[in-house]
C-alpha cells in the first residue's frame, strides 16, 4: 500500500525535491560558519537519511584517535535524535535513551574515554563540555560532529561522509522523493568518502560511482559479525553458531534494516523471520509482550545492539536469555591514510 501511494504522488513529492534544495542551497548561503576555539573538528556525516552505519564508523574513528592520539581529548557533539530535550546535555553511560537518544548512548556505552554532549545548538554544547569538563582553554581536543554534513553553522576541519553500498543503485532522489539530504554532486565538498558497509559484491557499483562522482579519496568500511549477546546480560555471549539451524525472528528500528536481516541470514538459521520497525523506535511493553509471545514457535529472538540499548530500560520478560542481539566489529581499510590526515591538522595547530 505506501508503494502505491508513493508512485501515485511521486510527481508532487519530486517538484518539492526541487523545494527543498532551494531551502537547503539558501540555508548555506545565509548562515556564517562559526569556529570552535581550539579544536580539530571532524565531520562524520551522510548523503542520505537513516542506516548508513554512520555510528559503527564514529565508533572505529573514536578508538583510532584514542590508539594514535592518546593525549588529546575526545569529544563527540550529536543533535540527540530522538531524545526529549534541545538543551545541552551531557550523556553518561547512566542516561536513558528516551532523554538522551539511542546513538549518543550507544557510543557513550561503548566509548568510556570520550565525551559526549547532545543538543540542538552544538556551539553551546562545546562551550559546555569546556565549562564542566575541559577548562584549560589552551588544551586542542578532537571534536566529532555527528551527522554534521548538512551542518551550516559550524567549521569543519575535516569532512567525511559515508556511502551506503547497499543503496548505491537505489538512491537517487532528494528528500521528500527520495532518501537523499543532498546528490552525490556534493561529495566534491568532502574531504573523505566511506564506502559504508562494503562487501566485494558491491565493488561494480562502488567502481562506477568513483568514476562519475570522482571524490577526493574513498575508504573502505565494513562491518562483521562477531557474537551475539543476551539483552538484558551483556557480559553474557554466545556463539554466532547458536542460531544455525534454528527458527529465529530478526527485528529492528534501522533506517536501512536488510544488510541486518542478510547479516541474520548469512549465520544460517533454519527459518528466519524479518521485522522491521520504523528507524530510531522506542520500544514499549507491549512491543516486548508481541515479541515474547513468538517463543515457542521461536528458538531466538536477535536484534542490533541500538535496538538493544532501549530494549534494556524495559523489565526483562520470561526466557530473557532468547532475546539477543548482534555485535559487529567494524574494519577500516586503508586507515593510515586517514590518520595522515587527521595528523597533518594536528601539526598545522
Amino acid at each position: 500500500m505506501r508503494k502505491i501511494f508513493y508512485y501515485l504522488f511521486f510527481p508532487i513529492l519530486y517538484i518539492l525535491s526541487f523545494v527543498y534544495r532551494l531551502l537547503f542551497l539558501l540555508d548555506r548561503l545565509r548562515k556564517k560558519k562559526s569556529t570552535l576555539s581550539n579544536a580539530i573538528v571532524i565531520s562524520v556525516g551522510n548523503f542520505s537519511v537513516g542506516g548508513t552505519g554512520k555510528t559503527p564508523f564514529t565508533l572505529e574513528l573514536a578508538n583510532l584517535l584514542k590508539i594514535f592520539f592518546s593525549d588529546t581529548p575526545i569529544l563527540i557533539l550529536s543533535r540527540g535524535y530522538g531524545s526529549k530535550t534541545a538543551n545541552s546535555t551531557r550523556v553518561t553511560t547512566q542516561s536513558l535513551p528516551e532523554e538522551v537518544g539511542d546513538e549518543p548512548l550507544l557510543l557513550k556505552r561503548n566509548l568510556p574515554f570520550a565525551e559526549i554532549y547532545i543538543g540542538r545548538d552544538r556551539q553551546s554544547s562545546y562551550l559546555k563540555y569546556r565549562k564542566e569538563i575541559l577548562s584549560d582553554d589552551s588544551k586542542a581536543v578532537f571534536v566529532l560532529l555527528d551527522d554534521g554534513f548538512q551542518t551550516h553553522k559550524i567549521h569543519r576541519d575535516l569532512d567525511i561522509v559515508l556511502l551506503d553500498c547497499t543503496r548505491i543503485k537505489k538512491d537517487n532522489f532528494l528528500l521528500p522523493a527520495g532518501r537523499l539530504r543532498e546528490s552525490y554532486n556534493s561529495s566534491a565538498r568532502a574531504d573523505m568518502i566511506i564506502a559504508s558497509k562494503y562487501s566485494q559484491q558491491y565493488d561494480g557499483d562502488l567502481i562506477s560511482w568513483i568514476k562519475k562522482y570522482r571524490p577526493n579519496q574513498v575508504l573502505k568500511f565494513s562491518m562483521t559479525p562477531v557474537d551475539l549477546k543476551c539483552v538484558w546480560s551483556e557480559s553474557k555471549s554466545v556463539a554466532l553458531d547458536t542460531i544455525k539451524n534454528k527458527k529465529v525472528l530478526a527485528f529492528t528500528g534501522l533506517g536501512n534494516p536488510n544488510p541486518f536481516f542478510e547479516d541474520i541470514a548469512s549465520l544460517h538459521p533454519k527459518e528466519l523471520t524479518r521485522k522491521p520497525y520504523l528507524d530510531h523506535y522506542s520500544y514499549r511493553a507491549k512491543d516486548l509482550e508481541e515479541l515474547r509471545k513468538n517463543i515457542g514457535e521461536i528458538d531466538y529472538l536477535v536484534c542490533t545492539e541500538k535496538d538493544a540499548v532501549k530494549l534494556q530500560t524495559l523489565a526483562a520478560p520470561k526466557f530473557p536469555e532468547k532475546f539477543l542481539f548482534l555485535k559487529i566489529s567494524p574494519s577500516l581499510e586503508n586507515k593510515e591514510i586517514l590518520i595522515e590526515q587527521i595528523r597533518g591538522q594536528l601539526v598545522n595547530r
